[in-house]
């Protein structure tokens, strides 16, 4: 993200960033009605959650749905999900799965916003569907929040 002293991003302004042009000993912290949508919209954390996705998709060593969700959610959180967390996570993973493999024109739209080039053996549907995963996580009340 490119950050011009003169000019903060709007994504970050949200987010109460301080400017670059004084020192800032403590950040205020607020909760509004601008992040949820900014977490959600913003072609910026779209790119996070693409990113995060193929992170999921490339790390070794892990074998199955089940792994890559535990893996990434504990990679957020700090935590492992609880069997109702990781069964929420893999119902979203398969309907999005059938949702861009069914559209795969959504698939290749989604994958197109920002400018991150990501490279993965898997296809455009499998990536945008742990993209959309990586998303949920990522907008998790537990991952916004968390010191």
């Amino acid at each position: 993200m490119h950050w011009q002293r003169t000019r903060l991003h709007p994504f970050l302004r949200v987010f109460d960033a301080p400017t670059r042009e004084e020192s800032v000993a403590a950040r205020p912290s607020s909760t509004t009605p601008m992040q949820a949508l900014a977490l959600l919209n913003d072609p910026t954390a779209v790119e996070f959650a693409r990113a995060f996705g193929a992170l999921i998709i490339a790390t070794p060593g892990l074998a199955g749905d089940d792994e890559r969700l535990g893996w990434a959610f504990e990679r957020a959180t700090g935590r492992p999900p609880s069997a109702n967390e990781l069964g929420i996570l893999r119902e979203a993973l398969q309907e999005s799965r059938d949702h861009f493999e069914s559209n795969p024109d959504e698939a290749t739209a989604f994958l197109g916003l920002g400018g991150l080039e990501v490279s993965t053996h898997a296809g455009p549907p499998e990536l945008a569907a742990w993209s959309s995963v990586a998303r949920i996580i990522l907008n998790l009340h537990e991952t916004i929040t968390r010191s």
